[in-house]
């Protein structure tokens, strides 16, 4: 728990067997529940998933193989948000990156700013290869002309938000770019309860999974035209 609220840590996965084990047994003890949602596995992921299973009570292995274009991260995020329970969620990929010990401090303020959705911005940061600085800088100001809100990294995989807002999150991409419509949806219907926090990237375990210049121009053509999609009616915030 975090200031006396329940935690739930969800992480989609595939094909991460060799770290997964190592990996939780580091997840600290703040985390209620920890939910690996495997999708598409090809390697032991599910095995290994099912033997943590026995020996951590608060891990749970959910498998979804469902995919959009042979990627189904974005399903596999939002199975894993309708099955915790906690009242707030912690989404973080399970390769390690994103430090999810620093969950206490993030959810600290956004107690004091009365936030409901917290993005983790890795943004300004030097040791990240130039490349893929330069592609999230360029959608995220595609975002801030077609959708007038700045944001400095439209693709960070580690949000924190309570889980009574799920359902006016209104996520339906089951790709990649789940990871764009959850930092513009949160901003369209949760107004000033949506911020992003600066984090620190660490050192990835395993292997990436996406051929970042076929992901990068998915994601312009998907920012482009979502913004004239017909929206549902503004919701109001916490």
């Amino acid at each position: 728990m975090i200031l006396g609220k329940t935690v739930s840590l969800v992480m989609p996965c595939r094909n991460e067997a060799g770290h997964l084990a190592k990996l939780i047994e580091q997840v600290p003890d703040f985390f209620d529940e920890i939910i690996c949602v495997s999708n598409g596995s090809t390697d032991n992921t599910v095995e290994v998933s099912k033997a943590l299973e026995k020996r951590y009570p608060r891990f749970t292995l959910v498998e979804d193989n469902r995919s959009a274009g042979g990627i189904g991260y974005g399903f596999a995020h939002m199975t894993g948000m309708a099955t915790a329970t906690s009242d707030l969620i912690v989404c973080a990929d399970s390769d390690g990156t994103y430090p999810i010990d620093d969950a206490p401090q993030i959810v600290r303020q956004m107690k004091e700013r009365n936030l409901s959705f917290v993005s983790c911005s890795r943004y300004p940061d030097h040791s990240i290869p130039f490349k893929l600085q330069l592609g999230v800088r360029a959608l995220n100001i595609e975002i801030a002309v077609l959708y007038w809100f700045r944001i400095h990294d439209s693709l960070s995989g580690m949000w924190v938000f309570k889980r009574s807002v799920v359902s006016r999150l209104h996520l339906t991409e089951g790709d990649w770019n789940l990871s764009p419509q959850i930092k513009i949806n949160a901003k369209h219907y949760l107004g000033p309860g949506f911020a992003e926090i600066k984090i620190k990237q660490r050192i990835r375990q395993g292997e990436s999974k996406q051929d970042y210049l076929k992901t990068g121009l998915h994601h312009v053509l998907w920012i482009a035209k979502n913004r004239f999609v017909r929206r549902k009616t503004v919701q109001p915030a916490d």
